[in-house]
């Protein structure tokens, strides 16, 4: 295998159009005649149907990613069935992935030459990383961010978890699938500053009862 190829971390924010970007960057490849896939962890099971969507309305049909799914055999056996090596691999929600399966993506880059791009949330609403965005990385060939405004015109870096109320939520599990109603993209200091409000919020309720 001559070709050289790469593994791409491109993050941002929720909000941040990741999912649009993919969707475009896919229908510039067919576009031009290029071989590529599309795949998503099917643990964002928002859409019934294995397709990516994004909030702006496009989609495409994609392979579902499980998380036992051995993302090297996988490639693998879809090259030999068709008997094409795919250019690019495009994934979204690729902080859903586990460490070994993004070592796997970095085993088809080097194998095969096929340039896997993957499209992701870089953390949790806490601010922790997610286990794949932090193999990401660590390994990747090239890492882009993809900026977005938070509403005081700071760069947002915060995928605030909200309650029914707006409120900031600061406990619960990482993995919490949801939209606009659970989430909002926030700069650090608006996060905290959302946060010391939520939380002397809180403390006047419990005074008061």
């Amino acid at each position: 295998m001559n070709r050289k190829g790469k593994l791409y971390f491109r993050y941002g924010t929720m909000g941040s159009a990741k999912t649009a970007l993919l969707l475009t960057t896919a229908y510039n490849f067919e576009e031009r005649g290029m071989e590529y896939l599309c795949m998503k962890p099917i643990i964002d099971n928002r859409e019934k149907e294995n397709v990516i969507k994004s909030r702006i309305g496009i989609q495409r049909s994609c392979e579902w990613i499980y998380s036992d799914t051995d993302l090297y055999e996988l490639a693998k056996r879809l090259f030999e069935e068709t008997l094409v090596v795919k250019d690019w691999i495009l994934i979204d929600e690729a902080q859903f992935l586990s460490a070994a399966q993004v070592d796997q993506l970095a085993r088809i880059v080097d194998d095969y030459g096929t340039n896997v791009v993957c499209y992701g949330l870089r953390t949790d609403f806490q601010s922790h990383l997610f286990e794949g965005s932090k193999r990401l990385f660590e390994i990747a060939d090239t890492i882009d961010e993809i900026k977005s405004t938070c509403t005081c015109g700071r760069k947002t870096i915060i995928n605030a978890r909200i309650d029914a109320h707006g409120n900031i939520v600061t406990d619960g599990d990482q993995v919490e699938i949801g939209g606009d109603d659970k989430y909002v993209a926030l700069c650090r200091h608006c996060w905290r500053s959302r946060r010391l409000e939520s939380t002397e919020r809180n403390a006047l309720k419990f005074k008061s009862e």
